[in-house]
């Protein structure tokens, strides 16, 4: 077993979308695609892509892990896709559209072929003093095993789609300019196509209100309260025919000032305050600050840097767990050589601490450490974008069972439409 590490991880999302940056018409390496207040512009790009990977260790785990999943840790996935971004704006209203629609199929580990689906909808309704932003999601795919516990009575537990189905509404009123408020909904709804792993299936309802100030020089700060409550429907509290009921409330600060081309931040600051029924007892090592920080720094035209660190409570579909306390910092730093190539290096941890469920099968893993180093290599010439990328990941886990380490090399080529 690894010794873990005392402080928290990695995450790497703004590394990613650096990388998915286009290149500048002159060499330059160009700032976050938005900023607080700018009003896109009319656009619509498909993408049809086709991605090889090969992994030394889809197990995500030993040897004796891979046995007990019933995979070959080394392997190469072929993942054809095709994808859209879509902005139509109209006056002051604004309908949005992102989404994949794609397949996998690996050469050795044919059961975890699965279809893969990422569409995400939204909209802005501007009323009479108040805007109101709609909007949907839908997701579909084989879990990467890194999520998904290990079952050794199960093996064909392993081949699990996962499905996720995220409907969303706010509304702000108030002038543009100076202190606006609102509220918010939200419900999100995870299941499990296993049999073995539909007590992991949770339903999530957030609320909640905030009020915010609103101004072109300081971009916007709000402040926020919002109450999420987890439902495990097909997992039933000991003695009771309820279902397992968990709910977080958390209060805070956010901001958003992305205003300048140099330097743009994007972050939040809350205390989570964590309810497990009665019958329970664990929740209050949860209590406590969460956060989620968001920054780019461009250096000159050429050297784009980000960082990014999040702590937040989360629910746990692929795991025998109540929540999972994720913690996660990563960095980046990308550098255009010329306006058709552009190089990529990142580095990430991330840390998940889970509180179990009073049953649990052996092993139950209670906590691991991600650690992983990446580099990339882009080549774009409209219509043309290749990519060549590297990474190397490290687990520390509770169990030896899950701790591994390996490498994964990707080649992507793309065709891009743009209108």
């Amino acid at each position: 077993m690894r010794r873990l590490a005392r402080r928290g991880a990695p995450i790497s999302a703004a590394a990613l979308s650096l990388c998915l940056l286009p290149a500048a018409a002159d060499a330059q390496i160009q700032a976050t695609p938005s900023r607080t207040f700018d009003k896109p512009e009319r656009s619509i790009t498909i993408a049809v892509s086709s991605d090889l990977l090969y992994d030394t260790n889809v197990a995500r785990g030993s040897e004796a892990a891979a046995r007990l999943r019933g995979v070959k840790r080394e392997d190469v996935r072929a993942s054809p896709s095709v994808a859209a971004d879509v902005a139509l704006p109209h006056g002051r209203a604004l309908f949005t559209f992102r989404g994949s629609i794609g397949r996998d199929f690996y050469a050795r580990n044919a059961r975890l072929n699965r279809e893969r689906f990422d569409l995400a909808a939204a909209a802005t309704v501007p009323l009479p003093f108040c805007t109101v932003r709609p909007e949907g999601g839908f997701i579909r795919r084989q879990n990467d095993l890194l999520d998904l516990a290990i079952d050794p009575l199960a093996p064909a537990a392993s081949a699990n789609a996962q499905t996720t189905r995220r409907a969303a509404a706010s509304v702000l009123c108030g002038p543009e300019v100076d202190f606006r408020s609102g509220g918010f909904v939200s419900y999100a709804d995870t299941t499990n196509s296993t049999a073995l792993r539909r007590p992991l299936d949770v339903e999530v309802l957030g609320y909640g209100s905030e009020v915010a100030f609103v101004s072109p020089n300081v971009g916007v700060i709000a402040l926020f309260v919002r109450r999420d409550e987890f439902t495990y429907g097909n997992r039933f509290l000991a003695g009771s025919r309820d279902p397992a009921r968990f709910r977080v409330t958390a209060s805070g600060l956010r901001i958003d000032r992305r205003l300048g081309a140099r330097l743009q931040l994007i972050g939040s600051l809350s205390y989570a305050d964590v309810a497990l029924p009665p019958a329970l007892r664990g929740g209050r090592e949860l209590d406590g600050l969460n956060w989620s920080l968001t920054g780019t720094l461009r250096l000159g035209d050429r050297v784009l840097l980000a960082a990014d660190s999040e702590r937040a409570i989360e629910g746990s579909p692929g795991f025998l767990a109540n929540f999972v306390r994720r913690t996660s910092y990563g960095g980046s730093v990308t550098y255009a050589f010329s306006s058709l190539v552009h190089l990529g290096a990142s580095l990430s941890r991330r840390d998940r601490r889970f509180q179990l469920a009073p049953t649990q099968p052996a092993p139950a893993l209670t906590a691991d450490t991600i650690d992983e180093a990446r580099l990339w290599l882009d080549y774009q010439r409209h219509p043309i974008r290749l990519r060549l990328s590297a990474a190397y990941q490290q687990r520390d886990a509770d169990r030896d069972l899950y701790d591994y380490d390996g490498m994964l090399v990707a080649l992507s080529a793309s065709y891009l439409f743009k209108r």
